[in-house]
């Protein structure tokens, strides 16, 4: 049985950048992720939403890219693949970014 670990800001964070991403990538792969987030995998989540987004391609926010990035950077892991991500500034993406899961996230599920 799994320990759940107390959700922290970071956490949180995901869980709402996961929520936003949701729409776009299929519901089992989210579903998976934020039951390994429960469980207090933080880098393996924040690495599976850096390659699907780097498979799709989405553009994230500053914050949202500073997120994943700081997030693998805490537990000493590479952020190359994360640096490359795109950015959209401060503001949230177009909903034009988010129009569904298409055959890379597929693939990733």
């Amino acid at each position: 049985m799994h320990e759940r670990t107390r959700p922290t800001e970071t956490t949180r964070h995901l869980h709402r950048l996961l929520g936003r991403l949701g729409s776009h990538f299929c519901d089992g792969f989210v579903e998976d992720l934020r039951t390994r987030l429960v469980e207090g995998h933080l880098v393996e989540v924040a690495q599976a939403v850096v390659f699907a987004v780097v498979a799709e391609p989405l553009d994230l926010t500053d914050p949202e890219v500073d997120l994943l990035i700081d997030t693998l950077t805490g537990q000493g892991e590479d952020t190359a693949m994360a640096q490359t991500l795109r950015r959209a500034g401060r503001s949230r993406p177009s909903h034009r970014d988010l129009v569904g899961p298409t055959d890379a996230t597929r693939a990733l599920v």
